[in-house]
């Protein structure tokens, strides 16, 4: 079986032992300790953040999705505008094929 230590005990053993090696040896597995604890910590609110980032994203590309939605009526709406305009000046530029009322003549009979 292998020895394992918590940081605790290693606390408790540094607290027992007086030799320089012991005491030096306690004080670095501390330290390991001490350093696996801040990984762990930062690691996970590294995975918290990041999440957050991915949530705004997936919501950022939903709203974008909905904006080309948006835009794609608009610019249908906006060709339909714009084919009504070019028919009435077709409508307003064409020769009419008979005239409403007679036309008088101008000028000496």
């Amino acid at each position: 079986m292998p020895y394992a230590f918590t940081e605790h005990g290693v606390i408790m053993l540094a607290s027992l032992l007086r030799s320089n090696i012991a005491i030096q040896t306690s004080i670095k597995i501390t330290r390991a300790f001490v350093a696996m604890r801040n990984y762990i910590m930062s690691t996970t609110h590294l995975e918290t953040e990041l999440e957050k980032v991915k949530a705004k994203l997936h919501m950022l590309e939903r709203n974008d999705e909905e904006n080309l939605e948006a835009i794609n009526d608009l610019s249908e709406d906006l060709r339909k505008e714009i084919d009504n305009i070019y028919l009435a000046i077709a409508a307003l530029s064409a020769k009419p094929t008979e005239p409403h009322e007679p036309v008088r003549k101008i000028g000496f009979k």
